[in-house]
């Protein structure tokens, strides 16, 4: 089986690092994503683009990691700045702080599955595209 934390943590330097071409040395070809991920390799890399041209500084700060057989489940905050367009919400320049959660399944030291959630209503909220209540 590997190193497979190893491979989740190569993951996310790589993330960090805003190379996205280098996940091809920890995904498969045939990678099948599930919710945020995009259904396959190339729409994970859009997806995560899409976060780092918002947010150019995020970091991802993996909390746990826990593995059993070929799967790994990562517990991630996720800080950054609101620098451009995300959502429909032009930068901001507001600091932005929200949990995610993946899990992986690794084969042979890929990533061959991945299904990845944040807290979208967290980030939103932050970025001031949520409306605020009048208090009563």
């Amino acid at each position: 089986m590997g190193d497979a934390k190893g491979v989740v943590q190569k993951f996310y330097e790589i993330v960090g690092s805003g190379d996205l071409s280098r996940l091809d040395e920890v995904c498969s070809p045939d990678l099948v994503g599930h919710a945020g991920a995009g259904a396959d390799l190339d729409l994970l890399k859009s997806s995560i683009q899409t976060f780092l041209v918002a947010f150019p500084d995020l970091r991802a700060e993996v909390r746990y990691l826990v593995q059993e057989d070929d799967l790994v489940s990562a517990w991630i905050t996720y800080e950054g700045t609101h620098k451009d367009e995300f959502a429909g919400v032009q930068g901001t320049g507001r600091e932005i702080k929200i949990a995610g959660w993946d899990l992986f399944r690794i084969r042979d030291g890929r990533v061959v599955e991945l299904t990845q959630y944040c807290d979208l209503f967290t980030l939103m909220n932050q970025i001031g595209a949520l409306p605020t209540a009048a208090p009563a």
